[in-house]
């Protein structure tokens, strides 16, 4: 396994294309059958020599562009000798999926465009008497896919990058939200609970100090160090309570990761309109929202779900939609989930609208009463 990873594999971020690729090496090798001849033989090593600096043309980077080139030259050759003028997407897909600077690929690019230009005007200077209409027309559209094959490359390559970098800056978020929830716990322990223990600590030992000289104020103590105990509980049961409610954003981050899981695609749409939301509607849109996408993930068969929110003066909305097999009349108030989260939202005076004849789509309504608002 460690030999294929180093002297074979391409290296993960550019997924399967360069293997995809490689398919197509089976023309020139089939060619090349049964590599008895020395022609024969020739075009089997120039296809090994071509299978090298492809490879190493994507994992090298000191000396990446004597691979680039050498796997220019070789096509080229075997381009003029069998016509596979196709090895030469193999470059197009090489160097424009590697991240550079824009001058390092406008050099390749007029470098790649020299290695497809020389076979054909040599292939055109010898054969170019037999090539019909249909003949010219194909090598011409064939000629705009190879000349427009780089950008491709290097738009489909951005996009991936783009979105690898997307799914690090959710984990970072991710990551940020736990350590600012461990930072408020640990703050509301030692501002609160560490000082009351204190207080309780000090009026124990008085306490027990007063047992041998004044008995009669013990009990006076005791009480006041029983309504510390008590508060004490009631701020603990406080904390935990916050360490339950989960904001609409959260829940979110949360669900994208499942659903991403699951081979479907997320998307969103109005995320700002979640600020200054009630923590009481939002945790209980949270939950609906969860509830929702484990339907998704279950039921559904979807391939995408979308999540809308909108804002009035007086109400709040959040509307979930997939593109899956929709849900049936009657499931609509049978459901277990939709019951749920009817009942959730019935408690903040919410209501839930279903609709699921193309795909299923919820749509939930809650007034809005603005935090820090009467």
């Amino acid at each position: 396994m460690n030999f294929f990873k180093r002297y074979i594999a391409m290296p993960p971020q550019y997924g399967l294309f360069p293997y995809v690729w490689l398919i197509f090496l089976l023309f020139p090798i089939g060619y090349a059958f049964p590599y008895q001849t020395v022609k024969q033989q020739a075009i089997m090593g120039l296809i090994l020599i071509f299978l090298v600096a492809y490879r190493n043309g994507y994992v090298a980077s000191r000396y990446r562009t004597f691979w680039i080139i050498l796997q220019m030259v070789t096509s080229a050759i075997l381009a003029v000798i069998i016509q596979a003028f196709y090895l030469n997407i193999y470059t197009a897909w090489v160097f424009g999926s590697i991240p550079m600077r824009r001058r390092s690929f406008w050099r390749y690019y007029y470098a790649y465009l020299l290695s497809l230009i020389i076979p054909a005007v040599t292939l055109y200077w010898y054969y170019g008497g037999h090539m019909g209409r249909d003949d010219l027309i194909g090598l011409m559209v064939y000629g705009l896919f190879c000349i427009f094959s780089p950008f491709a490359a290097s738009s489909i390559q951005r996009f991936n990058r783009k979105n690898r970098q997307l799914t690090q800056t959710n984990q970072r978020l991710t990551d940020m939200i736990k350590q600012n929830e461990r930072q408020r716990i640990a703050r509301d322990l030692h501002d609160n609970l560490g000082q009351s223990f204190s207080m309780i600590t000090l009026k124990a030992e008085y306490a027990r100090k007063l047992l041998a000289k004044k008995p009669d104020a013990v009990p006076e103590q005791l009480l006041e160090i029983e309504q510390a105990s008590r508060q004490n509980l009631k701020m603990v049961r406080e904390i935990v309570a916050g360490l339950r409610q989960v904001t609409v954003a959260e829940e979110l981050i949360n669900q994208e990761r499942n659903l991403s899981v699951a081979g479907i695609l997320l998307l969103t749409k109005n995320e700002d309109q979640l600020e200054g939301i009630p923590q009481q509607n939002q945790q209980v849109l949270a939950q609906c929202l969860h509830e929702a996408v484990t339907n998704i993930i279950r039921y559904s068969q979807a391939t995408e779900c979308y999540v809308a929110f909108n804002r009035t003066a007086t109400t709040f909305q959040m509307q979930i939609e997939d593109n899956g097999r929709g849900l049936k009349s009657e499931d609509q108030y049978k459901s277990h989930g939709i019951v749920g989260m009817r009942e959730r939202l019935e408690t903040i005076d919410g209501e839930l609208m279903v609709d699921g004849r193309r795909g299923t789509q919820l749509t939930m309504t809650v007034p809005l009463k603005m935090e820090g608002r009467a």
